[in-house]
């Protein structure tokens, strides 16, 4: 493993030789492997990976005056397509990007794989069981390309019986170690609406998350965009993929059949001591939280099959450890430290709905007590929730981009990874959720951040005093964090986030990875 540098000048004098870069297309006659990359070099061991959307102006003119961003401000613009940029930095504070991989900048007869824009629940990025690959979830679509997020899949079955087209598969995206890549086509998943995340054991296949349009037809075998909804099972190079299972919201008595079909509405998606783990965080139907998907009825990797059953962690409320009130969970990343603590990226909600000493609701608009990043640890087999770390993200504080026409609001976390540290902590790399006047923030910047946290603490850490201070942060355990975060006169305790990097106007980061290794 190569380390860590313990200074920004080590930073800055690494070779170019070391950035990511991308090679010559193969093409594929089958029309199942879109794209292919063979690499001049691979990434860096222990570097920061993040997905980065970028936001195609010359590809998408202005319509009738409208420019970037308010465009996304008009109900008949249903998304855009962005194009997918791979970008490499050391977990420091402002380092220079060491490298970026364009994963749309590669074609086969001119369809790449893209994201669309202003779908915060989109641009996952996970790295393989193995350490040897990321995976990405896409679009077959264009830059530029507006509504491909509703749009339906180029199989028959899986499209609405009124619907004409355009018609757009969703794209799986393998990238190795050394910076190759391919990309597969997937009309069989989550027709009509977001694919999200994808996650591999060893290359050899896909695990799936996202969403559907909930329309089935007939009876069995069912038809319709429908039946490509939930955690579905692939392989690269395949153009088919499987169900592996359903979830049944039985709490949900005011749900009807179609609403039920959203009840696997999935947005992470991890592997976990040979476990597959997906989350759900829409609030509008079924259950949210983490869940386990079952080989079968038991543990283990399901390797295929339809009849694997999905059962929750944690249940669709949470009560806040510290204010004590029922708020709803909005999950949507989350790493295992190990098998008895679990940490979880929630996005917070722009108003929250708690209940008074008589009570009764009560809407509030302020910062989202379960919002940030939560802890959970399986106490007598049951997942309890400990704290919500929130320091140092300024939630619900207006900051100012540069380019961009209004304030942005950071409410929470999507998607993260994480790593467990020599001296009992682990450290957390998130992606934040923004919100503004722009769509919702939809196309607002985002930042890459990190906290250091204690595995073994039930409680928030108080203030330390300075002679303290320096010595939790003296020893380095190899995560960046402490040479370079533990001099900063503002650090109190562990727990409390720094920013690492901050997308300009006009991108977006969504995922983050540690870097794929041989």
């Amino acid at each position: 493993m190569t380390p860590i540098p313990n200074s920004r000048s080590a930073v800055f004098g690494r070779s170019a030789r070391q950035s990511l870069v991308i090679g010559a297309a193969l093409l594929s006659s089958s029309g199942t492997v879109l794209a292919a990359g063979s690499p001049h070099s691979g990434f860096v061991p222990n570097t920061l990976v993040v997905s980065r959307i970028q936001f195609n102006a010359d590809t998408n003119p202005a319509r009738s005056g409208e420019t970037y961003p308010a465009i996304f401000n008009d109900p008949n613009v249903p998304g855009i397509q962005g194009s997918i940029f791979l970008d490499s930095y050391w977990p420091v504070p402002n380092s220079p990007r060491l490298g970026s991989l364009p994963l749309t900048g590669l074609s086969v007869n001119g369809t790449p794989i893209t994201t669309s824009f202003s779908s915060k629940s989109e641009g996952a990025l996970n790295l393989s069981v193995d350490g040897r690959f990321l995976t990405y979830l896409g679009y077959v679509a264009v830059p530029g390309l507006e509504g491909v997020s509703n749009s339906y899949t180029t199989d028959p079955n899986a499209q609405l019986s009124t619907h004409v087209g355009p018609f757009y598969d969703r794209a799986a995206a393998l990238i190795k170690f050394d910076g190759s890549f391919s990309v597969t086509a997937e009309p069989d998943a989550f027709s009509g609406d977001n694919p999200r995340a994808a996650t591999t054991v060893d290359g050899q296949e896909f695990y799936m998350a996202g969403n559907a349009d909930s329309t089935e037809y007939g009876a069995a075998p069912f038809t319709g965009p429908g039946t490509t909804i939930g955690v579905r099972f692939g392989a690269p190079g395949s153009p088919v993929s499987i169900r592996l299972g359903t979830y049944l919201a039985t709490d949900r008595t005011d749900e009807s059949t179609k609403k039920h079909v959203k009840d696997n509405n999935w947005r992470g998606i991890a592997i976990f001591n040979n476990n597959l783990y997906v989350s759900k965080g829409s609030g509008g139907n079924g259950d949210d939280g983490v869940f386990q998907v079952l080989n079968g009825t038991g543990n283990g990797v399901p390797a295929g099959g339809t009849s694997n059953q999905i059962v929750p962690l944690f249940g669709v409320r949470a009560t806040n450890p510290v204010t004590k009130a029922s708020s709803f969970l909005t999950p949507f990343g989350f790493w295992f430290a190990n098998p008895t603590t679990l940490y979880v990226a929630d996005e917070g909600n722009a108003t929250i709905s708690t209940t008074d000493a008589n009570g009764n609701p009560v809407t509030q608009l302020v910062s989202d007590p379960l919002a940030g990043l939560q802890k959970w640890v399986l106490v007598s087999n049951v997942w309890t929730l400990e704290y919500v770390i929130q320091d140092g993200l300024q939630l619900n504080q207006p900051a100012n981009v540069p380019g961009y026409p209004v304030p942005t609001y950071t409410t929470g976390l999507r998607n993260l990874t994480g790593r467990v540290n020599d001296d009992g902590t682990v450290t957390i790399y998130a992606i934040t959720a923004q919100y503004s006047t722009i769509s919702g923030g939809e196309p607002d910047p985002t930042r890459l951040v990190a906290v250091k946290d204690a595995i073994a603490a039930t409680a928030l850490p108080r203030e330390r005093d300075a002679d303290q201070r320096q010595a939790d942060f003296r020893g380095n355990d190899g995560d960046g964090f402490d040479a370079h975060h533990g001099g900063d006169a503002n650090d109190g305790r562990w727990d409390e986030f720094y920013t690492l990097q901050s997308s300009r106007a006009g991108e977006v980061f969504r995922g983050v990875a540690f870097a794929p290794q041989q």
